[in-house]
């Protein structure tokens, strides 16, 4: 006698079942795997495998609350330095835009000092400017970046975590270094080659290419004093959103005393 059975389509486990075993099947699937490597090399050598860690990229806890899942101990940024944690795909999409912004700005300071260098060195070694002028455009380096780095993380972590007196203290940063900005946009003094420089050229034999420095110079400086305003503005903006309940635009208020 032949028995006849009915098969019934299999039920789907629910979405976070199926994304355990997932994750569990792959956890047990790379351990297999440096348990057979590991038995390899004791029998008669052979190649390691990638680490468990690498081989779950999405393996992480996530927290609710904003800010909770920015891994800020890990320090990435800038890229040899390894001074702060910036990663801006941890960001909500309405904040990536402004926070690329703080960065342009940092990015762009950082920029002009160097080019101020080697401009300074070129005048330097044509023996048309004094060595002293290249001192002050390293003193530049090295005292300008760091402090719009500084401004930037300001910026970068009161909206991230949010932190309202990180992103207060941010706008009067930001505006001081637009202020700065201006000056070394307008006023040349040493290795300085503000815009007024074009009216008393000095460089002789090397007259077209102070030109160019100055007017390359100045130019950038202008951007970077305007993009410090819109960066002022922007993080001023988000006081007046309907979502927002942190005035980024007013210092916090004191804990009143019980």
């Amino acid at each position: 006698s032949s028995h006849i059975t009915a098969r019934l389509p299999p039920a789907r486990p629910p979405a976070r079942l199926a994304s355990m075993a997932h994750i569990i099947g792959a956890a047990a699937s790379s351990a297999a795997q440096q348990a057979a490597a590991s038995a390899g090399r004791k029998i008669g050598g052979g190649h390691d495998v990638q680490p468990m860690g690498h081989a779950l990229p999405q393996l992480s806890v996530r927290n609710s609350g904003p800010g909770s899942e920015i891994r800020w101990e890990d320090f990435n940024y800038p890229p040899v330095l390894r001074l702060i944690h910036f990663d801006v795909t941890e960001l909500p999409l309405k904040l990536r835009k402004t926070v690329r912004l703080l960065n342009l700005s940092f990015l762009l300071t950082s920029f002009v000092c160097l080019l101020n260098v080697a401009d300074t060195a070129a005048f330097v070694f044509a023996g048309v400017a004094p060595m002293q002028w290249l001192v002050q455009s390293a003193l530049h380096v090295l005292l300008l970046p760091p402090a719009a780095l500084g401004a930037f993380y300001l910026g970068y972590r009161g909206l991230a975590a949010p932190e309202p007196l990180l992103a207060y203290r941010f706008q009067y940063a930001q505006l001081g270094l637009g202020a700065v900005s201006v000056l070394l946009a307008l006023f040349p003094y040493k290795c300085v080659n503000g815009v007024i420089r074009l009216a008393f050229l000095s460089a002789q034999g090397m007259e077209v290419f102070q030109i160019v420095a100055t007017l390359m110079e100045s130019c950038l400086w202008t951007l970077n004093a305007c993009l410090a305003v819109l960066n002022w503005a922007q993080v001023r903006r988000y006081s007046t959103l309907p979502d927002s309940n942190t005035v980024y635009g007013t210092p916090p208020p004191a804990k009143s005393s019980p």
